[in-house]
């Protein structure tokens, strides 16, 4: 009860019109003087001449390029000439989902206690900082200034060879944080997705999304429609299951499009406002079923499981990692994990290209039977 009451405030905090000190936030809120700073602090005589923003988008969060005008020092120093940045949605309903669910304070709060382990990982901050109801800006590194970096799409084909790079980044991500001590000190705040901010409106959305979604003219193999609505009636159950499991930190959405390419071939990974402690296996799934194409996901799937666990092993689980057959089951059934959130975002609709997200669902669906998720659940629930 408490965190519904605490969700529905955040809500309507994120629906207000103006909060105090909202000046503070946003992507107007960044300033020459503290952008300089960030940057150029460690740099004798380099000075940020200006800074203007080139807005990419305005959709769950507002998104913009930061250009930068440094003087002669800073320009001979070689500081950047670019950031990317987002903040505050400018649209109502963006910015009180963003503040329902704390995602522009998870985001913030992942850059200041936690990006320092996973630098090599993801990207570097400048600036971050957030208040209530959705308010808040992050300022980051520009990722195409590191050269030839390759960039996604959520429904774009995923080469083997980004496979692995991605299954080695969740392996060292998770390995780091396996049963962290940290959860019980500085990272006590950090919840199981079911107690984050916002579950509880989330909870009930997914039970109007699956009625939604199946009244919709869709081709869906009878097995994946009893075992969506098995899940949506059985949530509170199957939820205890895998929090059950060994928790690490997982990014928690982890599609193709929030990954990319480095120039020496490895991963990275951004956007980091929904990431909660969970088992990590529910990261390889997710990423397997929204984002490989079936018949490569069908050739390397166990390929990629036993890689996995390897990766696991070498970065901090050790000896806790589980056989490669108990790893399967849990993959088989946290794929439900997964699906449920593209039957949620395609009965909302606009917030994700429909195109996009069909070419998605249909990698999902394929994943459900080839996996027999339906008995998974089942099973789970015996």
């Amino acid at each position: 009860m408490l965190r519904t009451i605490t969700a529905a405030r955040d809500l309507a905090l994120g629906l207000s019109p103006w909060l105090p000190n909202e000046h503070r936030y946003g992507l107007e809120s960044l300033t020459t003087g503290e952008l300089g700073e960030a940057l150029g602090a460690d740099v004798s005589g380099a000075r940020l001449l200006d800074h203007s923003l080139e807005y990419d988008s305005r959709g769950t969060t507002d998104r913009a390029r930061v250009r930068l005008d440094w003087n002669a020092q800073g320009v001979a120093a070689g500081l950047p000439a670019s950031l990317f940045a987002k903040g505050t949605a400018s649209h109502l309903a963006s910015r009180g989902i963003v503040s329902a669910f704390g995602c522009g304070t998870y985001e913030t709060r992942f850059f200041q206690q936690i990006q320092p382990d996973v630098a090599d990982l993801t990207i570097t901050p400048y600036v971050a900082r957030s208040g209530y109801g959705g308010r808040y800006v992050n300022a980051f590194e520009d990722i195409a200034l590191r050269g030839n970096v390759t960039f996604y799409n959520a429904d774009d084909d995923c080469p083997k060879e980004h496979a692995e790079a991605v299954i080695d980044l969740l392996a060292k991500l998770h390995g780091r944080f396996w049963r962290s001590p940290r959860f019980a000190t500085d990272l006590s705040w950090l919840e199981t997705y079911s107690r984050r901010p916002g579950y509880p409106f989330m909870a009930q959305a997914f039970k109007l999304s699956e009625k939604k979604f199946m009244a919709q003219d869709r081709d869906l193999p009878e097995s994946v429609r009893r075992l969506t609505r098995h899940y949506v009636r059985n949530q509170p159950a199957l939820v205890k299951v895998w929090e059950a499991m060994p928790p690490t930190l997982c990014h928690g959405d982890n599609h193709l499009g929030n990954t990319f390419t480095n120039p020496d071939g490895s991963a990275g990974i951004y956007d980091w406002q929904v990431f909660h402690k969970m088992n990590g296996l529910r990261d390889f799934a997710y990423f397997l079923m929204h984002s490989v194409p079936t018949d490569l996901r069908r050739a390397e799937e166990k390929n990629l499981l036993e890689r996995y666990l390897h990766g696991l092993t070498e970065n901090g689980a050790g000896a806790e990692v589980p056989t490669l057959a108990e790893a399967w089951d849990s993959y088989r059934l946290l794929t439900i994990d997964g699906w449920i959130i593209i039957v949620f975002t395609l009965a909302a609709g606009g917030m994700q290209p429909d195109d996009r997200m069909e070419v998605t669902a249909v990698r999902a669906v394929n994943t459900l039977v080839d996996l027999d998720v339906e008995q998974a659940i089942s099973a789970a629930l015996r």
